[in-house]
């Protein structure tokens, strides 16, 4: 998949949403006290498919995001501290395994100094990793990797996330627990209203270009 324009991932985004968003609605309407009291099987599946469609918005946002500033082909130099971050891991990681031989540091050293001005690729895949388990310590880093604020607009829902997943996991790893409809109402209602937003959050800043270095010291 190629994102090449802001237009492009915006429209993406919206397809992705729109297909996920539909099949939580279409269990809300289960969970909706006008059918009478939910079954367990609906309770335990809501919880499910809303920590699902949650973390797989997210990986897939970030990433399209993510291929959105690398086809831009922008310069190091012009990027923000978390995208030069980003495009440098490989030579960070494999510095860091390197205790005894120097040519790992120079290379770190030599893209700091004389690349600067070349433009740089960012694999999406490695850069964005939700792994396997989106807790509100992984949704933070991805926030930090791709410049979305999480202290400011995530961290008081921190909790709800970390509740969510342990839940879910209780669920998929068979453990025979059924939540109040309540609860399951509001997995639903969270992960519908966080997708909207983390894609709103995630339009703007490719719509005022905020992985720049020029345009977040103006914000």
């Amino acid at each position: 998949m190629k994102i090449r324009a802001t237009v492009e991932l915006i429209d993406y985004l919206g397809g992705n949403k729109q297909k996920r968003k539909r099949e939580l609605i279409s269990i809300s309407h289960d969970l909706s006290p006008r059918r009478g009291e939910p079954s367990a099987l609906v309770r335990r599946v809501a919880i499910v498919l809303a920590y699902a469609h949650w973390e797989g918005f997210v990986k897939d946002a970030a990433r399209a995001y993510v291929r959105l500033v690398s086809h831009k082909s922008r310069s190091l130099r012009s990027l923000t501290l978390s995208f030069q971050a980003l495009a440098c891991r490989q030579e960070l990681t494999i510095a860091q395994a390197a205790t005894r031989r120097i040519q790992p540091h120079l290379a770190v050293v030599k893209r700091f100094i004389e690349d600067l001005e070349s433009s740089c690729h960012i694999n999406p895949d490695s850069a964005i990793d939700t792994e396997s388990n989106l807790t509100a310590e992984v949704f933070e880093n991805i926030c930090h990797c791709i410049g979305i604020d999480y202290k400011g607009n995530w961290a008081a829902q921190g909790p709800f996330i970390d509740d969510m997943f342990r839940n879910r996991c209780d669920v998929a790893h068979g453990e025979l627990f059924t939540p109040e409809a309540k609860y399951s109402k509001e997995t639903i209602q969270f992960s519908i209203h966080a997708i909207d937003r983390f894609s709103t959050e995630i339009e703007n800043a490719a719509v005022v270009e905020a992985f720049l270095r020029c345009q977040a010291q103006q914000a």
